[in-house]
């Protein structure tokens, strides 16, 4: 199936990726900005300024980023020994005066110059940017004069076409008018009493805020699992919600801010829906669907269900609530799990798209593609067990419950493998044959049941079905692994916390890893586990091995070591009914067979066929972007796809040195129907009837220079009068239907090239394979 044809082009262009209800035509300062200022800023400026990553903070997706200014310190900078300061926009202050005690510094003026003007105005030379000034160009200073006139690094778009002559008089005359714009509240309240989501928001509103312990626990794991996600009704699915807890129960929405979503506010609270006001960027957003069939569910499951056990009151909030086993244990364990499953995707976005997405913390202990199944509720073995969930929840300890404690740094990895060989042990005392019937399908019709997931560098991407060719590895998820990856990863995940926070955090993303690595093997023959597991974690060949690797040579064999003996393969004695040996033969005797064609939803044969790439590898390829995306122009449509750098790795497990741990032989491409990623890396826009003279030049590479080549002779490069015209496009056709994913793509990782030989935004590798 194409997954854009050209009539939906054309109809996904006409979004703004924020909702239709924020426009108005009054003449107004305030109408000015959202009408005028933020469509600027939407085309030229988000790409980078959004999200955590925002370079000095200023975020400038709404005008209350805008007006929070910039800030000197750098959330994604090197983490620190103490947490810093949360500086959520909209949540951890509410004016502008409150953002000015957090350091935060003005960009706009009344005045001629303001930094703002200066910074769009200073049209400095185009010339190649080097990998150490790309990341060096955030000085993050309150004053112009740091900013030399003619300084590439102080040139915004940075190392990209200058905003227009009549865009920079419309910024610089708006703030001569005042520097007016609509405040969230105003936004907000147009929405909240608009006759089309009136209704529906009552609605769900007094579902979450029913009286009584039941409810209240009820509606507090579903806010604990749904708090960075973007909620919509299925009438419209271009204005989105978040559910929030605010002081107030009708009327203007006060949002209560917290560390975690498991810590008490302090005041009394009320589940709110707030309308989400901001521009949308792809790579944060996480839609949600609300709809009748979840509140039906959902009332039966937990607001109505027979709980063996009601507490007489609510479990406690802070450092113990970051153990939901405990926190939630009255809650029937699966209804729990039924509502991990039924959005399987939405709940392993979040562990992609939240806070945790930027840097090494989840990334680099993931392989760069492997599929997603899920155990089946009726075989889970701690679902199927209130016993065995009492004895798994006495074992976890939590990175959130540890935070910056060093004491328990040496005994939660060991806890959690204890609490795996329980689970396996249960599964063993079973005594019944594993088939294919203990995963989960969904009924065949829930496209949630089988997961994509690609790892670019250091950003990655969740898609629905088992995507490209077979994978180096499979992950099987039960229960227990995804409830406690989302409590580490996303509930349970701060990015403003210490190091040693963030240091945990990596290092129990480890072992549910390999927990779910192991259960996925538990479904092969018996004789083939040891030998694949012990495949997917090698040993660096020693004639590979660098100067920095050498160092940390005794580390890494502490670490296979661990593997070997300490976090041993728990399900040796498992029976299995399944023929297979290894991940080609589970996809053609269990995927092929057990899940439908519309799960599955891969066309890999035809694509590889139009792109004449099967099996096609090249150790030159770690020359060449992470991503690219292709634009692909026929006389009767347009298609979209991404062609992806699978990097290959003796092992992920290591922090840093990820180089070191390549193995460059074995990388290979995939290609995808659509936006397969957030992040890009290089556009490229060629004619059908031009595409198969690309690849072949694309086989052809064999060094740094012939990819140099290659990339300017193909790619939008960075100085291209029109490359801000082709990112609007791409990023319009970012839209998932499958999904209702959707918004403007991040540029912060955007190759470097324009004239010289730097070539991407990364360093290379000089070790040959």
């Amino acid at each position: 199936m194409k997954y854009i044809t050209f009539t939906l082009f054309v109809l996904v262009s006409c979004q703004r990726f924020y909702s239709p209800q924020l426009k108005t035509k009054s003449a107004s300062t305030k109408n000015k900005y959202q009408e005028v200022i933020q469509p600027i800023f939407d085309s030229k400026c988000i790409a980078c300024h959004s999200c955590y990553n925002a370079p000095c903070q200023l975020k400038l997706t709404s005008f209350e980023g805008l007006q929070r200014g910039a800030h000197q310190s750098i959330i994604y900078d090197f983490p620190t020994l103490e947490a810093k300061d949360p500086t959520r926009l909209f949540i951890d202050a509410h004016n502008e005066n409150q953002w000015r005690k957090k350091g935060f510094f003005p960009v706009t003026s009344k005045k001629d110059y303001s930094l703002l003007n200066h910074l769009i105005n200073n049209k400095g030379p185009y010339r190649s940017l080097s990998y150490k000034e790309s990341e060096k160009s955030n000085q993050c200073s309150k004053n112009t004069r740091d900013y030399p006139v003619n300084n590439y690094n102080s040139y915004m778009p940075y190392g990209l076409p200058p905003l227009s002559s009549a865009e920079i008089q419309s910024i610089k005359s708006w703030e001569k008018l005042g520097k007016q714009g609509p405040l969230s509240w105003e936004l907000e309240e147009r929405i909240i009493t608009d006759n089309t989501f009136k209704e529906k928001i009552v609605k769900w509103e007094k579902l979450f805020n029913q009286n009584g312990i039941q409810s209240r626990l009820s509606s507090r794991y579903i806010y604990e699992h749904l708090f960075l996600a973007h909620l919509y009704f299925s009438f419209s699915k271009n204005q989105f919600f978040r559910l929030v807890r605010s002081e107030t129960r009708t009327g203007r929405i006060k949002e209560l801010g917290t560390v975690y979503p498991f810590d008490k506010p302090d005041r009394p609270f009320f589940y709110r829906l707030r309308p989400v006001t901001s521009s949308i960027v792809l790579k944060s957003h996480i839609p949600f669907p609300l709809n009748e069939d979840k509140f039906k569910k959902w009332s039966k499951d937990f607001y109505q269900s027979d709980w063996n056990e009601i507490p007489k009151k609510m479990p406690a909030y802070g450092r113990s609530g970051a153990n939901p086993f405990e926190t939630f244990k009255s809650i029937p364990a699966i209804a729990r799990y039924r509502f991990f499953l039924e959005e399987a995707a939405y709940h392993i976005m979040t562990f992609i798209k939240g806070p945790v997405c930027r840097g090494p913390t989840a990334l680099n202990v993931i392989n760069d593609h492997f599929w997603v199944t899920f155990l089946d509720p009726t075989v889970d073995p701690l679902v199927n067990s209130k016993e065995l969930e009492k004895m798994i929840s006495k074992k976890m300890v939590l990175p959130a419950q540890i935070k910056d404690d060093f004491k328990p740094f040496k005994n939660f990895r060991k806890n959690y493998w204890d609490a795996n060989k329980l689970k396996m042990e249960a599964i063993l005392r079973n005594k019944k044959n594993i088939n294919k019937k203990w995963l989960w399908n969904g009924k065949k019709e829930n496209t949630n049941s089988l997961i994509t997931v690609y790892r670019h560098f250091d950003s990655a991407q969740v898609l629905r079905g088992a995507r490209g060719v077979i994978p180096k590895t499979v992950w099987t998820f039960d229960y227990h692994v995804f409830e406690t990856v989302y409590y580490n990863l996303t509930a349970g995940y701060n990015v403003f916390g210490p190091l040693l926070h963030q240091v945990n955090s990596r290092l129990f993303m480890e072992l549910s890893r390999i927990s779910s690595e192991d259960l996925f093997l538990s479904f092969l023959k018996q004789d083939s586990r040891k030998s694949l597991r012990s495949n997917w974690n090698r040993n660096i060949p020693k004639h590979k091995k660098g100067l920095a690797t050498s160092v940390v040579d005794n580390f890494i064999q502490k670490t296979k070591d661990e593997m070997v003996k300490k976090y041993t393969y728990n399900g040796e004695e498992i029976q299995t009914e399944l023929k297979s040996t290894n991940v080609t033969e589970f996809k053609k005797e269990v995927i092929d067979n057990f899940f439908s064609k519309k799960q599955i939803n891969s066309n890999l044969h035809d694509i590889i066929k139009k792109f004449d790439l099967s099996g096609f590898r090249n150790k030159a390829f770690k020359y060449l972007p992470n991503t690219i995306i292709l634009k692909v122009k026929s006389k009767k449509d347009i298609e979209y796809y991404t062609l992806i750098l699978n990097k290959a790795h003796y092992n992920v497990s290591m922090m840093f040195l990820e180089t070191e741990r390549r193995e460059f032989k074995n990388d290979h491409f995939d290609i995808i129907s659509g936006i397969a990623s957030s992040y890009a890396n290089l556009f490229i826009i060629i004619n059908d009837n031009n595409l198969n003279k690309m690849i072949s030049e694309l086989k052809n590479i064999n060094n740094s220079k012939d990819a140099i080549i290659w990339i300017k002779k193909y790619g939008l490069l960075r100085n291209q009068p029109d490359f801000w015209k082709n990112y609007n496009d791409f990023s319009r056709a970012s839209y998932n239907p499958e999904s209702n994913e959707q918004g403007w793509l991040d540029l912060n990782r955007y190759s470097l090239l324009i004239n010289g030989d730097q070539l991407v935004k990364r360093k290379f590798s000089k070790h040959k394979n």
